[in-house]
Formats: C-alpha cells, sequence, structure tokens
C-alpha cells in the first residue's frame, strides 16, 4: 500500500510539472481575465502578452528564453497560448481583431453616405482630392462613425500636404477603431514627413502592439529611430522587419538590406561594428 501510495504522489507531481508553456501562459492568463468585469480586444491581448511575459522571465531553462529570441518564436508561442486560452477558459475570450476589421473596415449601413462615399472615391481616382473631400464630409454628416470615410479624407488631406489635418482625421478613425491598422500606418507617415519621429514612433509601436506580425510597423518604427539617432533601436525594428519580409517573399526586404546597409556603415565610424553584429545574432540574421 505504501509504494503504491508513494507511486500516486510521485505522478501527480510529475503531472503538475508537465505543464506545456503555452499551458502555463493560458492559466495565468485566464486567472488574469477573470479579474475583469468587461473584456475587449486591448483586455485580452494584454493579459496574453504580460502573461507569457511573466512565464517566460520566470521560467528556469534557458531554451525556453532562447525559444522567443526570433520574430518565429514569439508568433509561434503567441499562438499557441492563444489557441490554449481558447480552450482553457473559453468564455474569457473576446472576438477575434480580424472579425472586428471586417465590421470597421465596412460600408456604411446608411445609403446617403454610402452613395456620396462613392462619389468621393471616383474623385480620388482622378486625383481631385478637394472635391473627393467635400463628399466625404456630407458622407461623414449622414455617418460620423465611417471609418473608411474618415482614412480616406486623411488620405486626401495628405495628398495635399495639409498633414494636420491628414493627422486629425486619422485621430478620429482611431477614436472609433483603435486597432485600425491603415490609420496607425498613415498617421506614422503624417508625423514623418512633419519630422515628427517621436510621435510617429508612438503610433507605429502602437502597430506593432496591435499587430506583432505587421512588417509595417517594425520598419516604419527602425527608419523614425534612425532619424532621431537611436541606432541601435533602428536596428533591432529594421531586422525584425527583415525577418517578416523575407518569410512573405515580399519586394520590400530591397528596403530593409539598404537600410541595414545604411545603419552599419553609420555604426562603424562610430566604432560600434561589435553592436551592430551582437544586435545581428540576437536576430539570426547572419552578416557575411
Amino acid at each position: 500500500m505504501k509504494k503504491i501510495f508513494l507511486l500516486f504522489i510521485a505522478t501527480s507531481f510529475l503531472n503538475a510539472n508537465s505543464q506545456t508553456l503555452e499551458e502555463k501562459i493560458a492559466k495565468k492568463a485566464c486567472s488574469c481575465l477573470q479579474k475583469s468585469k468587461e473584456i475587449n480586444e486591448e483586455i485580452y491581448r494584454n493579459c496574453l502578452t504580460n502573461s507569457m511575459s511573466e512565464v517566460v522571465l520566470n521560467d528556469k531553462d534557458a531554451k525556453v528564453r532562447e525559444g522567443i529570441n526570433t520574430v518565429e518564436g514569439i508568433k509561434s508561442l503567441l499562438q499557441k497560448s492563444d489557441a490554449t486560452i481558447g480552450k482553457t477558459c473559453p468564455d474569457l475570450v473576446p472576438k477575434t481583431a480580424e472579425s472586428k476589421s471586417d465590421i470597421y473596415y465596412s460600408d456604411s449601413k446608411n445609403k446617403e453616405a454610402q452613395n456620396s462615399y462613392q462619389v468621393a472615391k471616383g474623385f480620388m481616382r482622378n486625383k481631385n482630392y478637394k472635391s473627393s473631400i467635400e463628399n466625404l464630409q456630407i458622407a461623414l454628416k449622414q455617418d460620423p462613425d465611417f471609418v473608411l470615410a474618415l482614412d480616406d479624407i486623411a488620405v486626401c488631406y495628405r495628398q495635399l500636404e495639409d498633414y494636420d489635418n491628414a493627422i486629425k482625421y486619422y485621430k478620429k478613425s482611431l477614436d472609433i477603431y483603435p486597432e485600425g491598422e491603415y490609420a496607425l500606418m498613415n498617421i506614422g507617415v503624417a508625423y514623418t514627413l512633419k519630422s515628427d519621429f517621436k510621435s510617429a514612433i508612438e503610433y507605429y509601436e502602437k502597430l506593432i502592439h496591435y499587430q506583432p506580425d505587421n512588417a509595417e510597423g517594425y520598419f516604419g518604427a527602425g527608419k523614425s529611430y534612425f532619424a532621431i539617432n537611436d541606432d541601435e533601436k533602428a536596428l533591432t525594428d529594421i531586422f525584425i522587419a527583415h525577418r517578416i519580409y523575407t518569410a512573405d517573399k515580399s519586394d520590400y526586404t530591397k528596403d530593409t538590406e539598404m537600410l541595414m546597409g545604411v545603419i552599419y556603415q553609420k555604426m562603424v565610424k562610430e566604432n560600434k561594428e561589435a553592436i551592430f553584429k551582437k544586435i545581428a545574432a540576437e536576430n539570426n540574421i547572419t552578416i557575411e
């Protein structure tokens, strides 16, 4: 009987400690979600990412930390943990960001607003941005929460080099749909055109937060960090963007390669070649 009892204890101990990394993250994330009265996409994402960081940092196995040193590693663990949360506490999982995207990036339910929007799109195609703005304003009077109209009116102002108004309307769009990738990416561009690189970084980093597998956020942030002479942060973001572009077989790899070369030459002149190679190695980038 004692042997059986000891065997039971040993088996229970092994089962308690045989949790996978994603199961540990899911357990902690579910506990985090239970503390919230109302769960939205941002609260869910924060519980997931904070739980992942805490579990990984507290794990004594160095291989666990090495496993998330790459974009692929981070994405893989996020996806596995997300799926495990769905099984562990399915009632605490909000609607996916993709379904929200479909909701907000859709036609207006107001027929008059939609008709004015279609007229505006015709003017945009002909590069008649002032007439497009007039019709988009009409659309927005009929439907003030029309995200596509807000984004497009910002585009028109940007084409007219009225960056302040472009930013104003991108912010209105983000007030309605904070995760909007289109507005986040392009408000970063607008701030860059104003040479306000710190503000550009703020919005590119929001894009990274909401879409960690979107290379545009890293690329935009990297260029902005480089513009304010923060070469190390610039390099890290550019390397991540390069890895994603490479995995997607995107032509933008040429742009990241060119910028990596520029940063390398600058850091060599500043006797920082060793730092460049260190950051490259951390991102699994081979320097020939």
